[in-house]
């Protein structure tokens, strides 16, 4: 279980080049506090450039104070650039020839109506219109919001309709003349918004951890559907596709973040227990959770395993592939000399390779903001100092199991 835990505490962290204190600093203070803190860098443009540009480092799971900080701090600036790996659907119907942009607008509907039945099963109703649809969906995943303002229109720039035929919702193109009816290319395409599913949707297992210890989950807190904040990250098709040249099973990476293997259900079975456990203890069980993650973080060694757990390459196509779309991004938007200052929102893993991407482009560091994104309060804590020495033991010891394991 602690190896799950671990792998992914650390998924969004990288071993770099052994420059940790750089983005991470984990900071135990005995009986006084346990802090693990992130770094936020502002770098500014070499001559003849403009626009200063923010590397933010975040983690999936934080304090309500870290978030509200970040939040603070990207606000100065005119465009957030985001992480988030989605189907390349998302990002728009299109195509060259007629049949293309029949195939990718229907593939864009599709998806659009999964979105849609999602929402009407947590909202127990239909919506009406897909204006409702994109404030329904804030909801279930804030940076969906995006996604769906992508795919109201068609590939010949026509909107979507939602309409109601036998009780169905039913999403509607008009076609490449954008008039009802028509043959060929100006065919109406209708997709039927599927039938809610009868099985509740599957907690994330970052989003179970966040609840399970009282923090806040980034995905939900986070404004990412503000127009501002635009996405900046792999699709999955290039993802999965460059794991599968490496003989990396995609797949079960997927299954242990969305909750849906069987290690990560055992871990959600513990963490569902820890209300329990903490009333028996007075909380120290969470304390206890948290100050594991706040020591596991400060630790090389446990980096280094928790990128040997996602397997062969893997971790330097979820670091350095994944990053080198967001440099090509960001110099398009620097290049446009339309934005005074962009901010980078990644996990603080990736920040070692990006600030060298962006220092090899000329910028230079100009400014460093530290915010705790995991506290503990040890003073007021039931947590003993023979509790710590147990936590420090117990991460000694499995880090030495995992080193050993073939």
């Amino acid at each position: 279980m602690l190896t799950l835990l671990l792998s992914l505490a650390l998924l969004s962290f990288d071993k770099g080049e052994a420059q940790h204190s750089a983005w991470l600093q984990s900071e135990v203070v005995a009986d006084k506090s346990a802090d693990l803190k992130m770094a936020s860098r502002r770098y500014t443009p070499p001559e003849g450039k403009v626009g200063d540009v923010w590397l933010v480092g975040v983690s999936h799971i934080g304090n309500t104070s870290f978030y509200a900080g970040i939040e603070e701090l990207v606000s100065s600036c005119d465009l957030v650039l985001y992480e988030s790996v989605m189907p390349e659907i998302t990002r728009g119907p299109e195509g060259e020839t007629p049949q293309e942009k029949r195939e990718s607008t229907r593939a864009a509907m599709e998806w659009l109506a999964d979105i849609v039945m999602m929402t009407d099963a947590q909202e127990e109703t239909a919506a009406t219109s897909l204006d409702e649809v994109e404030v329904r969906v804030v909801k279930v995943d804030r940076r969906l919001v995006d996604a769906v303002r992508a795919v109201r229109e068609d590939a010949w720039g026509h909107p979507v309709g939602l309409a109601f035929n036998d009780n169905r919702t039913v999403l509607v193109s008009m076609g490449a003349d954008g008039l009802s009816g028509g043959q060929d290319e100006s065919e109406d395409l209708q997709v039927i918004v599927p039938l809610p599913e009868t099985s509740s949707s599957t907690q994330g297992i970052q989003q179970a951890l966040a609840t399970a210890l009282k923090l806040d989950f980034q995905l939900a807190v986070l404004p990412y559907e503000r127009e501002d904040w635009v996405v900046s990250d792999m699709t999955w098709e290039n993802l999965e596709s460059r794991f599968q040249a490496e003989g990396i099973d995609i797949e079960g990476l997927s299954g242990m973040l969305e909750g849906s293997s069987l290690p990560a259900g055992i871990v959600k079975l513990f963490l569902r227990m820890l209300p329990a456990l903490d009333m028996l203890t007075g909380g120290a069980i969470t304390d206890g959770v948290k100050v594991m993650l706040v020591e596991l973080l400060g630790r090389e060694d446990a980096i280094d395993l928790a990128l040997r757990e996602v397997g062969g390459a893997g971790g330097t196509i979820l670091i350095n592939d994944r990053n080198a779309v967001v440099i090509e991004d960001l110099n398009t938007y620097l290049e446009s000399g339309e934005h005074p200052c962009i901010a980078v929102l990644y996990g603080a893993g990736h920040m070692v390779d990006m600030a060298h991407r962006l220092e090899d482009m000329g910028w230079r560091e100009a400014e460093v903001r530290w915010l705790p994104g995991i506290s503990v309060d040890l003073e007021n804590s039931r947590l003993s100092k023979m509790h710590m020495a147990m936590i420090r033991t117990s991460i000694n010891q499995a880090l030495e199991r995992l080193k050993n394991r073939d």
